[in-house]
């Protein structure tokens, strides 16, 4: 029996990847410049039937010059399958391969990504890229004579480039004004948004060598009286502002902090950094403000943290998230999780309810003026059913899945309430720890990294650029509270700082100064930034 062999020239074998790549793998691309801008038989919507064949000209040409002997084979299965992993997210979660997502995806620890490991986008990957891939595999290349090869890929390639001049001389208006006022739509391209993610990465990488700079040398304490300050920083996971019930949300969700009334400073209007945790807490903490926060440089030069322990405060930072995304390098840290306590973890995963155990001991084994950051998984999706013990599930029916497309929004919606009802309990405690110890000057800080869509117009999760996510991801809770000894001795007008907090806009951008306020700093210092600070905006004159 004579077996058959599948050859194909290698110009044709590309021509049929970008074919493959421009109508299939590039669904949620269409999908999504569809729903901005729908084809109505108007003048200004013909670009749109020019879109594809736009894509697959750039792609041929593209994958024209990567057909070399040997490298195509490993790299096109790459990209294949590469690219139907991130195709599953587009098309069902609507994530934007960018690269602060590349950036999460790399500091993303097994626990986290595990969960994403369902059945559908097993099968999603093994179907739309694995198989492709094998199939690609198994084609024999046939190649001209090695001088007749070049010439005739350098005629594709130019023709591409031909067609590809040509849409953008005929509709180039429609495309730039698009493009212009959707800039993060081309990121849903695949393979050209990892790929510029990935040169992007290497980027950052090779800037790692920067030289690391100090910052606040000048900067020192200037306290009042002699009582000791101890602040507890929360730092929350996913939690949004539109479901946090001291915002006015409905159903309550936050029943232990409102039942203590004016003892809680609650924040209304608070903007976060970021969309994801790899960006928003580096850039909190960094003073540098979301306008002017460049990740390399933050990387390479003191934070908040850093200048307040060279002032001569504490620092210690307690870990139940994903890491502090190098914030704490220089501090006093723990990671939390790791410890894998049984009545609190699972898979990997910790409630948040395991810091609370420590607070207590930090006090006793500290003596000085201390900042003790809990770094809280909080909200953190799509499994919001493992944020929680079952005494606070309350609001039923729940999404007990990480497939959380397939639940109802109801269900979603009961399932991440309940999580910000344990994250209520959580900071109770957190309080409750602090009023135990009537002899320090304490404050609780509260404020969540980053917000989370439940599903609003087809958006799940977190991670949109900035510039186009909705505001549930952006808005965020913030809560502050102070003990009696702070309150008798820090001459802060409190009606003042919940005015403020009613009426007043704030961000990220406000804890870098915020905790100078609060840890009696001498505000006559190069990074201190009395606008920012909230507290010292109250002051007493």
């Amino acid at each position: 029996m004579q077996k058959i062999a599948l050859s194909m020239r290698s110009s044709t074998l590309m021509a049929l990847v970008a074919l493959y790549f421009t109508l299939i793998l590039n669904y949620a691309f269409y999908a999504k410049v569809l729903s901005i801008h729908p084809f109505t038989g108007a003048a200004g919507d013909y670009f749109l039937l020019t879109v594809p064949f736009f894509v697959f000209f750039v792609l041929n040409a593209v994958f024209q010059i990567l057909a070399l002997p040997l490298l195509h084979k490993v790299l096109i299965p790459a990209l294949l399958i590469i690219s139907a992993a991130i195709g599953y997210s587009e098309v069902f979660l609507d994530v934007y391969f960018t690269t602060d997502m590349l950036e999460n995806v790399l500091q993303t620890n097994f626990a986290e990504s595990s969960r994403m490991m369902t059945l559908p986008y097993i099968a999603w990957i093994i179907g739309f890229g694995v198989v492709p891939a094998l199939l690609y595999l198994l084609v024999k290349v046939d190649y001209r004579v090695w001088y007749k090869e070049i010439a005739y890929r350098i005629g594709l390639i130019l023709l591409s480039v031909v067609v590809i001049v040509g849409i953008a001389k005929v509709f180039y208006q429609d495309y730039a004004g698009f493009v212009r006022n959707n800039k993060s739509v081309p990121a849903l391209i695949v393979p050209s948004n990892f790929i510029s993610a990935g040169i992007n990465e290497i980027k950052r990488i090779r800037e790692a060598n920067m030289p690391y700079t100090q910052l606040g040398l000048d900067a020192a304490q200037e306290k009042p009286d002699d009582y000791r300050h101890f602040t507890v920083l929360v730092v929350g996971e996913t939690t949004r502002a539109q479901n946090w019930g001291l915002n006015g949300y409905q159903p309550q969700t936050t029943p232990l902090l409102a039942a203590r009334g004016k003892q809680i400073i609650n924040f209304k209007n608070v903007s976060s950094c970021g969309t994801a945790t790899a960006l928003s807490v580096p850039c909190m903490f960094s003073g540098m403000g979301r306008d002017g926060y460049d990740a390399v440089k933050a990387s390479h030069q003191d934070n908040i943290l850093d200048v307040l322990q060279r002032a001569g405060v504490e620092v210690i930072w307690l870990d139940n998230d994903s890491g502090c995304k190098g914030v704490c390098e220089r501090v006093l840290n723990k990671d939390i999780t790791a410890t894998n306590d049984p009545q609190y973890c699972k898979d990997g995963e910790c409630l948040d309810n395991i810091l609370l155990s420590y607070i207590d001991d930090v006090i006793k084994k500290t003596h000085k003026d201390t900042v003790l950051v809990l770094h809280t998984i909080g909200s953190h999706g799509p499994t919001y059913y493992e944020r929680y013990s079952e005494q606070y599930r309350r609001f039923t029916p729940t999404c007990d899945t990480n497939e959380i497309q397939k639940c109802s929004n109801e269900q979603l919606v009961n399932t991440y309430n309940n999580g910000i009802l344990y994250i209520d309990q959580f900071l109770d405690n957190v309080i409750k720890k602090m009023e135990s110890h009537p002899e320090l000057e304490a404050a609780v800080y509260y404020l969540s990294d980053h917000g989370e869509s439940l599903g609003e117009n087809g958006v799940y999760l977190h991670g949109t650029p900035y510039a186009i996510a909705p505001e549930q991801q952006t808005r965020i809770p913030m809560i502050m509270w102070f003990s009696d000894r702070f309150r008798q001795n820090e001459n802060i007008d409190f009606d003042c700082l919940e005015q403020n907090a009613q009426q007043r806009s704030y961000s990220h951008d406000n804890l870098y100064s915020t905790l100078f306020g609060l840890m009696d700093m001498n505000p006559n210092t190069s990074v201190y930034k009395k606008e920012l600070d909230i507290i010292t905006q109250c002051k007493k004159q």
